[in-house]
């Protein structure tokens, strides 16, 4: 027989007053039904840096319908716990905080976003670190490396849901990451496209899931991009056009454009409609690699809301058309109706 951790604990605690386990164990069972052991849940993974983490969140721009438990969706969290999704979920242990003690990144609206596709329950497990570059400190090569910290998460994140009695596939991966690469250090960011191509092939070998769909987001910078207090990031550009090129030469994968979603005063960081936004997307092109592109229709543009605290207007767009140096893309700044 196996229980979650908090009743092992509960009948470990009442069993020491001398109370019978077995007593206790069918009292338990009669009112609480694990998942049958065939029962099966999509794994989501989410990594990357400080946009990932959602270091510039604010708990109270989230909808009253987001504040609340996400039903459909268990979230692992600081403890290595599976628990039910709600915010705050940052910061976890590794994250290295967020601005406002407490936040939460992408993984709300897009869990909200993809559960609501699926009419089934998802699992999410998330490791990101505030500040960190994919040509050291995130590269597979290098033992202790993020990248081996965040798959000893995720194995072990795992190994409790099928002790919970849960088959698991693991179905998606998202990524924000690639500021740090385009700060100061041409080297770093000319590698990019190369490093993140061997990452996602690793990842791929490493989870046994030659075809997991990778969603990412190209970062919000571009060359000589000011930012306050972090100083100027001069290769922007470069690392984003490493971005798009895997996108090209690696299957299996898509892009999120994010220049348009909402940032802090830092000018580096998104606020919390950002945040909201951009798991949203991550959500959305999840959906349309498993089912189509006319699967799931797009939510009606409403940036008339916006919140108080946003640094600035958000653009006055409609429909799935934004320019950008004359173009247009299939990806922006659409954004859910909250």
């Amino acid at each position: 027989m196996f229980y979650p951790k908090w009743v092992e604990k509960w009948l470990k605690l009442l069993a020491g007053k001398g109370m019978s386990v077995m007593v206790l164990t069918n009292t338990f069972l009669a009112s609480f039904s694990l998942p049958g052991r065939t029962a099966s849940i999509q794994l989501f993974i989410l990594a990357g840096q400080s946009n990932m983490v959602g270091y510039r969140s604010n708990l109270d721009d989230l909808p009253p319908y987001l504040q609340e438990p996400l039903s459909q969706v268990l979230w692992y969290d600081r403890q290595n716990e599976w628990v039910t999704l709600q915010a705050p979920t940052e910061p976890l242990p590794f994250s290295q905080g967020v601005a406002n003690s407490q936040g939460f990144g992408p993984e709300i609206t897009l869990a909200a976003t993809i559960s609501r596709h699926l009419k089934q329950p998802i699992a999410l497990v998330k490791y990101a670190q505030n500040g960190t570059n994919l040509e050291t400190q995130w590269n597979p090569k290098l033992e202790d490396s993020l990248y081996h910290q965040m798959l000893d998460r995720v194995q072990q994140a795992i190994a409790e849901l099928s002790r919970l009695g849960y088959s698991v596939e693991i179905a998606g991966f998202f990524w924000m990451q690639g500021e740090s690469d385009a700060k100061s250090d041409r080297y770093m960011a000319s590698n990019y496209a190369q490093n993140f191509t061997h990452f996602i092939a690793r990842l791929r070998q490493d989870l046994n899931q030659p075809e997991l769909p990778v969603i990412y987001g190209l970062i919000p910078i571009v060359n000589q991009q000011s930012t306050t207090p972090f100083g100027t990031f001069e290769y922007g550009d470069i690392v984003r056009q490493a971005q798009f090129q895997v996108s090209q030469s690696v299957a299996h994968t898509r892009l999120v454009e994010t220049l348009y979603f909402s940032r802090d005063a830092d000018n580096l960081h998104f606020h919390s409609l950002g945040l909201m936004s951009l798991g949203h997307h991550f959500a959305l092109q999840w959906v349309q690699m498993k089912c189509g592109f006319c699967c799931f229709l797009y939510p009606s543009l409403d940036w008339t809301k916006p919140s108080p605290a946003l640094f600035f207007e958000p653009l006055n767009l409609t429909g799935r058309q934004c320019l950008d140096s004359g173009e247009i893309h299939p990806n922006s700044p659409i954004t859910a109706p909250w």
